[in-house]
């Protein structure tokens, strides 16, 4: 996305989600049509939701996205994490369009210069391979409307700087964005084992205390790919004092693939005024 390039192209269409939009537009309706949760656009100011092919952790994430249905937020922020790169601060993509089978979600330039004259910024490269955002878009689409976003990946293991980031973000926002965070839990371990350590990884997010959190990754006692955008998270929503936080649901893939010896983890939470 560096040069003359505004346009973000999809990246995972066709692969972790259906390309055609009248198919994933369906596939979505069906997803939250199954979420048993009631929507409070009001309250929610962030949700974790998982990142996977739809059809593993997409009936997960809808129930996040089920919760913030008919929102109207000023702008969506979403925190996501690099599988490829790197990243020891942030990377913010400032500028242009994501498009999607559904639409072409514009970005806050704006409101994303702020956040880059605030943190500084690395290349905004990591961003256009990267699925851990773009496979959220499409739930947007169909219980918010396409609205201005704002892409931020983090790469590197959950440190201070990223809970303070959490922290700064909160004094920047409006009353009404909404906060996406973009995380899978274990990954590759058998069922038993996976529930053990994913259902102590959203117990630790539900204590509210991102330092502890942040400190259980890095020894091994809680596991998310998405750890570094949990935190920073969890510090927003508590600068917010929006301490109401919902364990919406919970699967492994085995519930889509019958494999119960090597799955991957996905959780759906919302945290709430």
């Amino acid at each position: 996305m560096e040069g003359a390039a505004v346009t973000r192209k999809p990246a995972v269409a066709g692969q972790f989600y259906p390309g055609d939009p009248a198919r994933l537009r369906s596939i979505v309706r069906e997803c939250l049509k199954q979420a048993d949760v009631e929507p409070a656009p009001e309250q929610v100011a962030a949700l974790i939701a998982p990142h996977a092919g739809y059809p593993f952790s997409g009936p997960s994430a809808a129930h996040a996205y089920k919760r913030v249905e008919g929102k109207r937020p000023a702008r969506v922020i979403l925190l996501g994490c690099s599988h490829r790169y790197r990243i020891d601060t942030a990377s913010i993509a400032g500028r242009g369009v994501f498009e999607t089978p559904v639409g072409a979600f514009p970005i806050d330039e704006a409101f994303a210069g702020e956040l880059i004259r605030a943190f500084g910024n690395v290349p905004e490269e990591p961003h256009r391979l990267e699925h851990s955002l773009e496979v959220h878009l499409p739930f947007l689409e169909a219980v918010i409307g396409v609205v201005p976003i704002v892409p931020i990946l983090f790469g590197a293991p959950p440190s201070q700087w990223h809970g303070e980031f959490g922290q700064r973000l909160a004094g920047m926002v409006d009353k009404d964005d909404l906060l996406v965070i973009s995380t899978d839990l274990s990954h590759f371990l058998n069922e038993e084992e996976a529930n053990a350590i994913d259902r102590r990884s959203v117990r630790a997010v539900l204590e509210q205390d991102w330092e502890a959190l942040a400190e259980g990754v890095a020894g091994g006692r809680y596991s998310m790919c998405g750890a570094t955008a949990v935190v920073a998270g969890m510090a927003y929503a508590l600068a917010l004092d929006a301490r109401q936080w919902r364990w919406l649901d919970y699967r492994t893939s085995a519930q889509a693939t019958g494999d119960s010896n090597r799955v991957v983890g996905y959780a759906a939470l919302t945290m709430e005024h």
